[in-house]
């Protein structure tokens, strides 16, 4: 009486699901849905009225040492010593060491060595006004030789928007110019653009 009750039921169930496989579904691909959204647009300024002032300052240390020659035995020895250094803008890189000898007017075996060594040092002040940008977190100053690919040189805060740098003259070879570069707290970057030549 069981196996004839299934089998009933099978029978009543095949028709339904045959029927049901046969409807189509209500909802297809063709069916569209309005979405409406709206994106801001973000703006990194980068920042304005850069001001460079550049200069050159040459060191000049003089060396004085005076030494006396024994003339029975040829022994040298040094008798005197004193140095002084000062320090004054200049127009170009000057890096000389010349030295020169003297001898005591009244004792021969008495001699004067003076040398006198010039280093000249390019110094670089840098200031900007600050990028009216959202989110803005810091600076970064880079040098660009022969005007291409920049590379930073220092980075400052937000809150900072100077920096300054001393270096040897001889970096004047590169014929460098600078930028500023804002940086913001989402990554989104914006550069200035390049100053004048660094010069003396």
């Amino acid at each position: 009486m069981t196996g004839i009750r299934r089998a009933l039921i099978l029978v009543g169930l095949t028709p339904a699901i045959m029927i049901g496989a046969a409807i189509p579904a209500s909802a297809t691909f063709a069916d569209t849905a309005k979405v409406t959204a709206s994106i801001g647009t973000v703006k990194v300024a980068p920042p304005a009225s850069i001001t460079v002032d550049d200069y050159c300052l040459t060191k000049t240390t003089t060396e004085k040492r005076t030494t006396y020659t024994d003339p029975s035995t040829g022994v040298t020895t040094q008798t005197g010593y004193s140095s002084t250094t000062s320090e004054a803008r200049n127009t170009y890189n000057e890096q000389s060491t010349v030295t020169t000898s003297e001898a005591d007017p009244v004792d021969p075996n008495t001699k004067t060595s003076t040398t006198v060594t010039k280093s000249t040092d390019l110094v670089v002040n840098l200031s900007w006004t600050a990028s009216p940008s959202r989110g803005v977190s810091g600076y970064v100053v880079s040098a660009h030789p022969y005007g291409g690919p920049g590379q930073a040189m220092a980075q400052t805060p937000a809150t900072l928007t100077s920096t300054g740098s001393r270096v040897t003259a001889y970096n004047l070879d590169y014929a460098a110019t600078l930028t500023v570069t804002t940086l913001t707290s989402y990554g989104w970057t914006a550069q200035s653009a390049q100053t004048a030549r660094l010069s003396c």
